[in-house]
């Protein structure tokens, strides 16, 4: 005779006494082929008679003997038998909704990835689970109607209509300590408290409350409890730097020596004039890589590759093109340490800071944005198609020497490259990283990877840190501080383009 423990809303069992035999008590105080070891063995022994048509047995009564394995089989009688301590899912502590990233998730009945023998289930891209609780890497989720766990690099939350997050709409800050809601309601479950002054970002607004991520876990909040964030003004330039003799509200700085104004948008019209590195230009217009200026009263055409692009009003990363790569993907996951991929570490990096660019008015494309392999020059293609003007590309490092920790970013120096500014850019994120994240600073190198060696904008490949130092893998595999990687290299790019 077996018997499983499963959770349950409502089970009811009839007992039927024309067709039952009650036996005299075995020495065990029970039923005979259930051990006392056995998992069921308290819920079996102890049903009790609610109604019974035992003339020696009363009602409340304990049975005291056992039943026939065939005949407990067979419920067809009106008489209820209770059964005690059975556990039942609370659907009121679920704290919010994932789908899969990818297919064939596994869903295990304990946190380790190690063995398959707790794998009770999988589910492919796409499918659904709610969510009880994040605990480290994993979710505690429900499935078939039991509490399991999927790791949660391979799943995404979504609001609450089931639908993904979106873009960014603005940030705010919170002006006192409140809760953060699984609905856009006060009377649903609070997910958790967020404190006074901490800078969230804002997804949608639904009824007066603002769906945001917090701790890596949507929910809603009160907007009336929070403000605005103002938006970044461009940093004052360097007092050593000559300024611009050209006004406008878009200007274009020369980066390369020798640049041709031509008299029409081709590579084969008439040169007007050359300019030098460091001059300014007014832009007047652009249209795919040649922009319109005016230079010494003069218009003509030049190759948008080298003018660094800059906004005279407004943010300074509004209208800029920028390509964000998440390294890997595919079937190349890049580094992996355990069931931690570098490749789902440098999409979820690289999907935050699309989203604050994007945020800001910048118009930005990503080389993938799902478990798709582009190859190396594949990715260098979709750039020059895509118009860009600064490239970033996102990795993890990895060495076999464990104690080798920290961040490094990488720019090419090819011939006719415009290095200076892929130095620029490097510093000016490598820095944030390394402040904002409190990692070892590596510097900036020079590396010719294929990916930034073959571009022809400003382009940049970030080393976050190393998935083989136990200290770097810590902050790769954090949500909080996941966050803090693509904020600051977001506040990199944004210091790159206010430097005038």
């Amino acid at each position: 005779m077996y018997f499983k423990k499963v959770s349950l809303i409502v089970c009811i069992l009839f007992i039927s006494a024309s067709i039952f035999t009650i036996h005299n008590a075995s020495a065990s105080g029970g039923f005979e082929d259930i051990s006392l070891k056995h998992e069921a063995n308290e819920e079996i022994n102890n049903l009790v008679v609610n109604k019974s048509g035992f003339p020696d047995v009363a009602v409340g009564r304990k049975f005291s003997g056992y039943v026939e394995q065939q005949q407990f089989s067979i419920f067809k009688s009106e008489k209820e038998l209770p059964v005690q301590d059975v556990a039942v899912l609370d659907t009121s502590q679920v704290i919010g909704l994932v789908s899969s990233t990818t297919d064939g998730l596994n869903i295990r009945k304990s946190k380790d990835s190690s063995s398959k023998a707790n794998i009770v289930g999988t589910i492919n891209k796409g499918g659904k689970l709610s969510v009880y609780a994040v605990e480290g890497d994993w979710l505690k989720v429900s499935y078939n109607d039991a509490l399991a766990y999927v790791y949660k690099t391979y799943a995404q939350f979504l609001d609450a209509d089931g639908n993904a997050l979106g873009n960014i709409e603005k940030q705010v800050t919170t002006t006192q300590s409140i809760n953060s809601y699984v609905k856009p309601t006060s009377s649903s479950k609070v997910i958790s408290t967020v404190n006074s002054k901490v800078k969230l970002p804002v997804y949608n607004t639904v009824n007066g409350y603002y769906l945001t991520v917090i701790n890596g876990v949507p929910g809603y909040i009160v907007a009336d409890s929070t403000e605005d964030v103002k938006v970044e003004k461009p940093s004052t330039p360097n007092p050593t730097q000559t300024p611009p003799t050209v006004s406008g509200d878009l200007l274009g700085r020369v980066t390369v020596d020798n640049l041709n104004i031509r008299k029409e948008a081709n590579s084969t019209s008439t040169v007007l004039c050359k300019l030098k590195k460091g001059e300014y230009v007014q832009v007047n217009s652009i249209n795919g890589y040649w922009a319109q200026v005016t230079y010494n009263d003069q218009k003509g055409y030049v190759h948008k590759s080298y003018l660094k692009i800059l906004n005279q009003s407004g943010n300074p990363l509004k209208d800029r093109i920028i390509i964000i790569d998440p390294g890997h993907g595919g079937k190349d996951p890049g580094t992996v340490v355990g069931t931690i991929a570098e490749k789902n570490i440098a999409l979820k990096v690289s999907t935050l800071v699309t989203q604050k660019l994007e945020a800001a008015g910048a118009k930005v494309l990503m080389t993938r944005t799902g478990d798709t392999y582009p190859t190396r020059e594949g990715r260098v293609d979709f750039t020059h198609a895509n118009y860009g003007e600064i490239f970033v590309s996102i990795h993890v490092n990895y060495a076999a020497n464990t104690s080798a920790q920290g961040t490094e970013t990488f720019y090419a120096k090819t011939p006719g490259d415009m290095h200076q500014e892929d130095i620029d850019l490097a510093t000016f994120v490598n820095n944030q990283i390394v402040k904002n994240v409190n990692m070892n600073n590596r510097k900036v190198r020079k590396g010719n990877f294929i990916v930034i060696a073959n571009t022809n904008i400003p382009a940049i490949l970030v080393e976050l840190g190393f998935l083989s130092n136990s200290e770097d893998r810590a902050k790769l595999t954090d949500d909080q501080y996941i966050e803090q990687f693509a904020e600051s290299i977001y506040k990199g790019i944004l210091e790159y383009y206010s430097k005038q």
